[in-house]
């Protein structure tokens, strides 16, 4: 079945929206297509009209900067999308990529266990105790999707993160402070070069733990010991060149013989091996030894060089790096790195994984062709850059244009995380402390999903996922319904349940330390003051208008529309209150939210 019959089934609205062709102009209006004209053209005496309406691109408006929107930012308010409309989608971008990050969530780790000791301490309290607990970094990461004005580097440093993967499971979950690094490290490296990127995912300690390369020695013959390949599998595969050689337009090169060409073998795994041997923790003063605090996952590996594998090693496409003597062992892993760099996979392979994650599952080859061109050249002459990488992605024709409501297979289903980011920012979640303590802890065991915590380096859904039914039957791919289950699928419902309709319930509170005295003052609420004003004023209409800019980005059909509004419209007058609580609701199970195009 296809994306949106997938969805009906799990939310039980059915969808009934068509268009057709007519003699002279209609305006299809109200939110929907605002602005968009479908005309019919005759030819002489020919009675016949031919309906010419394309989609090839909204006219400049708010459904237009809504849409675009849900593509670049984990969720947009009101008053962002009309800002956005005004100065256009290409200038902000612009001043994105200008904008510096706004603050390092290990410092806001860091802040917040020193907060903790200083209350404790008050309260005359032991503090010898007192650490970084994993849902700091939790806090961080909310405080910053929420209140930082780079909001096109919160979107790219999510979806690098479902690439990059580093997981708290198993063995990070007790060092939050890795996890915010590792973090940061993305949310810097979203609009610099993806070189860089590269070698500081390569020797960042939470992946050298993750991966197993830190503290990887090089081979010992008379003790059968050889150096772990892990990273050096993981690294081809996931993070830069895929299994398959590709052409430019992400299709997979065929040999004479009509097989797939594989990109690497176990020979070049066991080369690049090699390489990533003799890494160690940045702040040790000997090879193999164990941190022995929580801020040695936030400086860089080091190179021992009497751990590195000596010798040559043959990378990809013949390259050789050379016995280097002495040893070098930085050197050799410039040298591999470049190697993946340079290699023609890079720019099909991540930029239909980053399409994947920002605007569709399934984009056409001449649309990977186009992101290509933009890694392998920036204009300038410069290979790799993100943000020419980026903008190709977010104002390529196919990303800007109208969405084929015929078009079974288009769009992408909204991941979990998203959703959950879009409500609370669409609906300015705010504490009155300006804090955002949320553990995520029911969400993750209800959704399977919290930033940095897939349950393997493969991400919380594969790239090629393909559901059993018409999806797979057309050879497309659906990545997130991979985790969209019976406990998915009403845990969700369940969720925004609570935090649509109840009050302070839209994050999972928790206290900086225990015994701390707990109000409202903590605790995160939405502002639905404009939705129940409506709601109580019997605007349906102009309440279901607003939802379908915010949230639908004018794709709600008239279906759901008045699924919505006949719900709505039976509330008694004394629960009136309820109209835009519930309206929200409806329109965030429905499948023209769910599925977005």
């Amino acid at each position: 079945m296809h994306f949106r019959t997938t969805c009906l089934l799990i939310v039980n609205l059915f969808i009934a929206s068509y268009l057709f062709g007519q003699n002279g102009p209609i305006t299809i209006g109200a939110g929907k297509f605002s602005e968009v004209v479908v005309t019919s053209s005759s030819e002489s005496n020919t009675t016949k009209a031919e309906n010419t309406i394309q989609d090839n691109g909204f006219l400049p408006n708010l459904t237009a900067t809504s849409r675009f929107l849900g593509q670049a930012t984990l969720g947009a308010n009101y008053e962002t999308i009309v800002d956005v409309a005004q100065q256009g989608e290409e200038k902000w971008l612009e001043e994105q990529f200008a904008l510096q990050p706004e603050f390092l969530l290990e410092d806001y780790v860091k802040e917040l266990t020193l907060w903790a000791a200083d209350s404790v301490l008050t309260q005359g309290g032991d503090v010898t105790n007192i650490q970084p607990l994993l849902r700091y970094w939790h806090f961080g990461w909310w405080k910053y999707v929420m209140t930082a004005q780079d909001l096109l580097r919160s979107r790219v440093a999510l979806a690098l993160s479902e690439i990059m993967v580093v997981s708290e499971l198993p063995q990070l979950d007790d060092v939050p402070l890795a996890l915010a690094n590792y973090y940061d490290m993305l949310m810097r490296n979203s609009f610099g070069n993806f070189r860089d990127l590269l070698e500081d995912v390569t020797f960042h300690p939470a992946m050298g733990v993750y991966l197993t390369h830190m503290n990887n020695p090089k081979s010992d013959i008379s003790t059968n010991r050889f150096p772990d390949e892990n990273y050096a599998r993981e690294v081809m595969q996931l993070f830069t060149i895929g299994l398959y050689e590709l052409n430019p337009d992400g299709s997979r090169k065929i040999d004479g013989n009509g097989q797939f060409i594989p990109t690497y073998d176990n020979e070049d795994i066991q080369e690049f091996a090699k390489i990533f041997t003799g890494m160690t923790w940045g702040d040790n003063f000997l090879f193999g030894r164990n941190p022995t605090r929580e801020e040695s996952y936030t400086v860089p590996m080091q190179m021992y060089n009497f751990w590195h594998e000596p010798g040559t090693k043959t990378l990809l496409n013949g390259m050789v790096v050379p016995d280097r003597n002495p040893v070098d062992g930085l050197a050799d892993v410039q040298d591999a790195l470049d190697n993946l760099f340079n290699h023609p996979n890079v720019g099909p392979f991540i930029g239909k994984l980053l399409i994947q994650r920002l605007v569709k599952s399934n984009p056409s080859p001449e649309y990977i062709a186009r992101v290509t061109a933009a890694f392998d050249d920036n204009g300038q002459g410069v290979r790799g850059d993100m943000q020419a990488f980026l903008k190709a992605i977010l104002l390529d024709p196919e990303a800007r244009a109208c969405p084929n409501m015929d078009d079974a297979f288009g769009g992408m289903l909204r991941e979990p995380m998203v959703r959950y980011t879009h409500v609370s920012r669409a609906f300015n979640a705010a504490s009155e402390e300006g804090t955002y303590r949320n553990t995520m802890n029911d969400f993750n065991n209800l959704t399977f999903q919290r930033p940095l915590a897939s349950p393997s380096v493969f991400n919380f859904f594969q790239s090629n996922y393909q559901p059993i039914g018409s999806v797979e039957e057309n050879d497309l791919v659906a990545p997130e319904f991979q985790i969209t289950n019976s406990v998915s699928i009403m845990g969700y419902g369940n969720e925004l349940h609570d935090w649509v309709m109840k009050d302070y319930d839209v994050m999972q509170h928790a206290d900086i330390f225990n015994g701390e005295a707990t109000t409202t003052y903590h605790r995160v609420n939405l502002d639905l003051s404009h939705e129940i004003q409506l709601g109580e004023a019997g605007k349906i209409d102009e309440l279901i208008e607003r939802l379908d800019l915010i949230l639908t980005h004018g794709q709600m059909t008239e279906t759901t529309k008045s699924i919505i509004k006949k719900t709505v419209s039976e509330f008694p007058p004394h629960r009136a209150y309820l109209i835009g609580r519930t309206a929200i609701f409806l329109t965030m199970i429905s499948p023209d939210y769910l599925i977005f195009r």
